[in-house]
């Protein structure tokens, strides 16, 4: 049986026990050692209508925020007012999406506000199990998968409350339209700054499905453990031994690169 080391994790933030061992405390635990140097000036913008936010996205500020000031970094875009400029430019194309359902994109920031303790589990494990040569990422490869973890669900602003919220089993119809958060980030973030890479990743990390792409099915890993571990409006965090059971099961079926899955037990579950 996989061994893997416990946390303690609420639902509104990380409260974790250090532990000598590389186990879930392990990862979610280790300092960002590998930061970089600020060394290139800010560039300046076009008249896009999300140019406030895009002032500070030149290549080597991004990477320097993502790996230094994660949490900051992230607050950029889960706020209210990137969330409704870049709904305002994108409008048809979310109403279009949710209006398959019936609902009109209405932005709730309360889901960000109970999600924010999974974007950063989200990037601490991501971090974590790709240092140390993990995985054969460079560190562009590592920057795009930290930046992609941070933001990843930021289109569950604008899933239906009664689905976000449901205590239950979804249906069939609200797992799809609790699924379209994927989509809905991506586009959220089209005119944010951000590389297209990370894009790619956020876009396609909740398929049900592998793509082919190391740092997206690495991001889908991270999203799902993170997920499995924590306390959710449906159901308590589950303990190590049925997470790396569900986690192997995914492998099984396809939804998770079986490799990935592997080398990442193997990492969680070392002394």
């Amino acid at each position: 049986m996989t061994k893997i080391n416990g946390i303690q994790n609420t639902q509104n933030n990380v409260n974790i026990k250090l532990s000598d061992t590389k186990g879930y405390a392990y990862l979610l635990k280790q300092p960002i050692q590998d930061k970089l140097e600020l060394s290139s000036s800010v560039k300046k913008t076009d008249d896009n209508p999300l140019n406030m936010f895009k002032s500070f996205m030149s290549d080597a500020v991004r990477k320097f925020q993502v790996r230094n000031t994660p949490e900051q970094y992230m607050n950029k875009f889960l706020n209210r007012e990137y969330i409704q400029k870049s709904l305002d430019i994108h409008k048809e194309e979310i109403s279009k999406l949710l209006g398959q359902y019936g609902y009109e994109p209405k932005i709730d920031m309360s889901h960000l506000e109970d999600s924010k303790n999974h974007f950063l589990t989200t990037y601490n494990y991501a971090n974590n199990l790709t240092r140390e040569g993990h995985f054969n990422l460079n560190e562009d490869e590592r920057d795009v998968l930290l930046e992609s973890a941070l933001l990843h669900d930021i289109g569950k602003a604008l899933i239906p409350d009664e689905v976000f919220n449901k205590p239950g089993k979804f249906t069939p119809e609200e797992r799809k339209i609790m699924d379209l958060h994927s989509e809905i980030s991506y586009i959220l973030l089209q005119d944010s700054g951000i590389s297209e890479n990370s894009l790619t990743a956020i876009r396609y990390h909740h398929h049900n499905e592998q793509t082919g792409d190391k740092i997206t099915e690495i991001l889908s890993l991270c999203d799902e453990t993170s997920a499995l571990k924590e306390n959710r409006v449906y159901k308590k965090g589950f303990s190590d031994e049925k997470t790396a059971t569900i986690l192997k099961e995914d492998a099984c079926s396809g939804k998770l690169n079986s490799d990935v899955v592997n080398t990442g037990l193997k990492i969680m579950s070392s002394d």
